[in-house]
């Protein structure tokens, strides 16, 4: 990232709307992974702590101290613990275990990943944001989707048909795996996307895939 960039968005307001809208899978995908979670960009509060938190980063950011994606992640990480800390005394729910948080193994890579997930995206109609906003609500339908995805991924005739028609070939994924048409029907966005990540080995976003995919302690 060049550090113009960040000047300019520091200092230029219209600067700052575009960068910050340019990495909001950024933000999206280290929250969820900080939170162990899908995190739901409409309806999760962490979504906007983390928001506010990215803006703050612009703000504090000094060149040359380290990869602006490495900051951002500390500063995001740190207000989402307070935030979690302030909602444990006044409302007695669980805080995050500073000790269990997740943090990506490599924020270059994780932003190269995301990036070329969304040009792979491009030509289904989809987004990075489609993994989030299309994640099945129940546990149990979000496990077995991403069960699905990840299978149909290493059947050549299903992937074949998938980048030949450009969407999910519902009839085809019945043939090996046992699963009901409407189940397909109802988060076949998602199902597509952990298609796309597995088939194209993007290993962090396969990481996060399957950590999100264990039962939560």
């Amino acid at each position: 990232m060049q550090d113009t960039t960040i000047i300019e968005a520091k200092t230029i307001t219209e600067k700052r709307e575009q960068f910050i809208a340019e990495h909001i899978p950024f933000v999206v995908y280290t929250t969820s992974k900080i939170l162990g979670r899908y995190l739901s960009v409409e309806n999760d509060e962490e979504y906007s702590v983390a928001l506010e938190a990215f803006n703050s980063a612009i703000d504090t950011y000094e060149a040359g101290q380290s990869k602006f994606e490495t900051y951002a992640t500390t500063v995001i990480r740190n207000k989402l613990i307070d935030y979690h800390r302030s909602q444990k005394k006044h409302y007695g729910q669980e805080a995050l275990n500073e000790d269990l948080i997740a943090r990506p193994s490599s924020d270059e890579e994780l932003r190269m990943e995301i990036e070329d997930l969304s040009l792979k995206l491009k030509p289904f109609g989809m987004t990075f944001d489609d993994l989030v906003e299309a994640s099945p609500t129940h546990k149990d339908s979000r496990r077995k989707a991403i069960d699905i995805g990840v299978k149909a991924s290493t059947i050549t005739s299903v992937i074949t048909l998938l980048y030949t028609t450009l969407k999910l070939p519902v009839q085809e994924i019945l043939k090996f795996i046992k699963t009901t048409r409407r189940f397909l029907y109802l988060h076949r966005h998602f199902i597509l996307v952990i298609i796309v990540i597995f088939k194209e080995d993007l290993v962090s976003l396969k990481e996060w895939i399957l950590e999100t995919k264990r039962p939560q302690k």
